[in-house]
């Protein structure tokens, strides 16, 4: 089916918003045979990416490291902890990533996390996240190339 790249997250809370800004940013990118797409804080989503031969989601993630740290996991990378979350698309995207894997078919799944600086009402990337923009396409496009083994925290 292609290979896809989801951006998520929430632009009114500044860095909470990586993933949907990545996306514009990869949309004015030449890439035969991908889609991008702003997926917002609706997980709901990634019920169009059924067959997918890659899917590369980008979200902000909270991991404890600088403002602008690229993570880079799978799925079954992720436990679940009894805990409050950050914003409202948390829980639900994990839940939605797990169903998704035990009732479709998607060849490759990995997300792309970036560590936020500021998170607070506004619409701009913090000044760290900006200045990260070019290392964070950077991986995604290497992702997309299956350039980057399993696991790998990238800098």
């Amino acid at each position: 089916m292609g290979k896809f790249v989801l951006g998520i997250g929430n632009v009114l809370l500044r860095d909470e918003g990586i993933g949907c800004h990545v996306a514009h940013v990869l949309a004015e990118i030449p890439l035969p045979g991908v889609e991008i797409v702003d997926g917002g804080t609706c997980p709901d989503v990634l019920q169009l990416f059924e067959g997918a031969d890659k899917l590369v989601i980008v979200d902000a993630v909270k991991g404890g490291g600088m403002p602008g740290q690229i993570y880079r996991f799978h799925l079954e990378d992720i436990t679940l902890e009894r805990k409050p979350f950050l914003s409202l698309h948390d829980m639900r995207l994990v839940d939605s990533l797990k169903l998704m894997q035990l009732w479709h078919n998607i060849d490759k799944a990995v997300i792309i996390g970036i560590e936020p600086g500021e998170i607070g009402w506004g619409l701009e990337l913090s000044s760290k996240l900006q200045e990260r923009m070019p290392q964070i396409i950077d991986a995604i496009l290497s992702e997309l190339n299956d350039m980057s083994p399993k696991g790998e925290m990238k800098c």
